[in-house]
């Protein structure tokens, strides 16, 4: 079973925690909350002033309700599964970043990309949905790539921001 360290909620009252994951990586875990309970800033049509949608704290999953969650979306990843989605995540940046060039070329940028590449959080989202958050400090620098997994914890979508 997985044990989630440093327990703690956020602004929102969502778990955060670290955790290590198989292969001695060493992450921040955050719950996100179901598109049901996030915050929208409506407009009210009765008097026109902006108003803001509090989430009803009755609403929310307690806190036991989001540590069986999370661990179980995180019991799924494998060293394996890990090993595997940081070489595909590797692989679609580079590809990407040098799709003109020769792939005899790619080589050298790709070993230099999967020595930077490391898995710093992981986010489960309510449904047991999971997006991985990297660094790549040396060939990212500042930017955080996110990698959401399908239901098969297969790479659905990559995103760098």
């Amino acid at each position: 079973m997985i044990e989630l360290d440093d327990i703690d909620t956020d602004e929102d009252g969502a778990l955060t925690a670290t955790v290590e994951l198989p292969g001695g990586r060493r992450v921040t875990v955050e719950y996100e909350y179901e598109e049901d309970f996030e915050r929208d800033d409506d407009e009210d049509e009765d008097d026109g002033l902006d108003v803001v949608d509090d989430i009803a704290p009755e609403d929310l999953p307690d806190m036991e309700t989001m540590q069986r969650t999370v661990q179980h979306a995180l019991a799924r990843l494998t060293a394996e599964v890990l090993d595997a989605r940081e070489s595909d995540v590797a692989e679609e940046l580079i590809e990407a970043t040098y799709e003109d060039e020769d792939e005899d070329d790619l080589e050298e940028p790709l070993a230099a990309l999967r020595e930077d590449l490391t898995l710093d959080g992981v986010v489960v989202f309510g449904d047991g949905g999971v997006t991985l958050l990297y660094v790549a400090p040396e060939e990212y620098p500042d930017l955080t790539i996110y990698c959401l997994l399908d239901e098969d914890l297969e790479v659905e979508d990559l995103m760098v921001e």
